[in-house]
Parts: C-alpha cells; sequence; structure tokens
C-alpha cells in the first residue's frame, strides 16, 4: 500500500497485485512446512507446483493436494487422493 498524495483526505491506493502475490508466498510456505508431515502421513514424496491459481503437491505427476485461500484469507487444503477436505 502507497499513499497517492501528501494532503488530508487524499487516498491509499492498494496494490491487489502485490497483496496477492504476499497471500500466495504464505500460502506457499505453509504447504513448505506441512510437506514433511504430509509425506510421512501418505508414504509418498510429494512435489510442490502450480495448477491455475491454485497451489498444489503432486506424486507421480498427479495432483494430490490442492491448496487455494478462501476470500477471508483462510487456506483451504483438499485430499485429492482419499477425497476428503483437510
Amino acid at each position: 500500500m502507497r499513499p497517492s498524495g501528501t494532503e488530508p483526505g487524499d487516498f491509499v491506493e492498494f496494490d491487489m497485485d502485490m497483496i496477492e502475490a504476499d497471500r500466495r508466498q504464505r500460502l506457499r510456505d505453509a504447504l513448505l512446512r506441512a510437506r514433511p508431515i504430509l509425506e510421512r502421513e501418505t508414504g509418498v514424496q510429494l512435489q510442490l507446483g502450480n495448477d491455475g491459481n491454485d497451489l498444489v503437491l503432486t506424486s507421480d505427476g498427479e495432483i494430490r493436494f490442492r491448496a487455494s485461500l478462501a476470500s477471508d484469507g483462510r487456506a483451504i487444503v483438499t485430499d485429492l487422493g482419499s477425497g476428503d477436505l483437510l
């Protein structure tokens, strides 16, 4: 965020691209921290990648976990291997 002027009543301009990039980086960091735990639980090695706007953890070239950010900032991680929501 950066001010668009210096006078009282001036508006603050939001850089939505930067905000979204920051949110995606936070989600990426969280998935990287969770990856070893998920690998132990599933018994497969996972790689972090992208699928459109979502981040995914894949094994053997297939998407195993899909992660996205809800509009309120919560991380939503879906286990596609078993069809359950985490």
